[in-house]
């Protein structure tokens, strides 16, 4: 089969198993690369050999890892795909070794702290930002599915909301209190309109296109309330942010939090819990001491610091 129809197919069943059209972008984008290493007319799937793979995979050899595993599973996703559906009679990656990939454990968690997220919200300065800024850090949703919230979403008399978040995941939750003001008072404030079509974060102008907007919308809005206030963020640092805070509140419930940020697997929300551990543990070197005076240390004071040694000496 030429090798542009077997893309054409493999993004139809991305899209029947529910990758977002995001997603199927980035795969389609990725995987065109392969036509710099087969013959420029009519390439076929049955070109596609362990030599052509390994050197589109060599493009991103100097990347982060955490970029060369995402490009090598989006390749083994296509090539299994191939060799399911009889366009090859094997899978070229199957004797390619998988890059190292980071333990998560070993990826820092960019979390904002309490002071941050209150200087943030102290940074609001229209509804528009208040609404985004309090649906990230009350839920703790990825900005996707802050970016669908609709009036629809929002059942205020049993106090839930509905979030659409990735992988066709639906989840309700319930709304705090303090976000379930916020609300009515936006509300109150003809804000958020009547319309169950109306954006809970409203838009600046008539969407012209079908369909939900842009997700970029709220990473905008994050970005410049943190220039504001001096603060480098995202919108996932609030998604940390929130799930830091919950623990601090709720500690070692992480069974909800998992269900709160919509995570398949537990171990993937334990992270949080694992990294406060850490810190928890490493705060008991803050009362280490050698019980020594200075007086009795024979040391060269570094070039400019003699005034500070000398004090110290002094007072010992």
């Amino acid at each position: 089969m030429r090798l542009d129809r077997a893309l054409d197919r493999f993004d139809g069943d991305l899209a029947r198993r529910n990758c977002s059209p995001r997603s199927r972008r980035d795969y389609f984008w990725h995987l065109r690369r392969l036509f710099e290493h087969l013959p420029p007319e009519d390439p076929r799937t049955s070109d596609l050999t362990q030599d052509v793979i390994r050197d589109c995979l060599d493009q991103w050899a100097d990347a982060s890892p955490s970029t060369r595993y995402k490009v090598d599973a989006i390749f083994r996703s296509f090539c299994k795909w191939l060799y399911f559906n009889d366009l090859a009679e094997r899978n070229p990656m199957d004797k390619l070794p998988r890059p190292k990939r980071t333990h998560p454990d070993d990826v820092p968690l960019r979390a904002l702290s309490g002071a941050d997220v209150r200087k943030l919200f102290d940074g609001c300065e229209t509804w528009r930002e208040l609404l985004c800024l309090s649906t990230l850090a009350y839920f703790g949703s990825r900005r996707g599915a802050v970016s669908k919230l609709r009036r629809r979403h929002l059942d205020l008399e049993r106090g839930w909301i509905t979030f659409y978040e990735k992988g066709a995941k639906v989840i309700d939750k319930p709304i705090p209190h303090a976000y379930l003001e916020i609300v009515r008072e936006a509300i109150a404030h003809d804000v958020i309109g009547d319309d169950p079509d109306a954006y809970v974060i409203p838009m600046l102008r008539a969407q012209r296109r079908k369909g939900d907007r842009d997700d970029r919308v709220i990473w905008r809005l994050v970005k410049t309330i943190g220039r504001r206030v001096g603060i480098e963020t995202h919108p996932h640092a609030l998604r940390h942010a929130f799930s830091v805070r919950f623990l601090e509140q709720h500690p070692g419930e992480v069974e909800a939090l998992q269900r709160l940020l919509g995570h398949s697997k537990i171990e993937t929300t334990q992270r949080y819990w694992r990294a406060m551990e850490r810190q928890r543990l490493m705060e008991r070197v803050r009362d280490l001491t050698w019980e020594t005076r200075f007086e009795s240390i024979a040391v060269e004071a570094p070039s400019g610091l003699e005034p500070l040694y000398e004090a110290l000496q002094a007072s010992a």
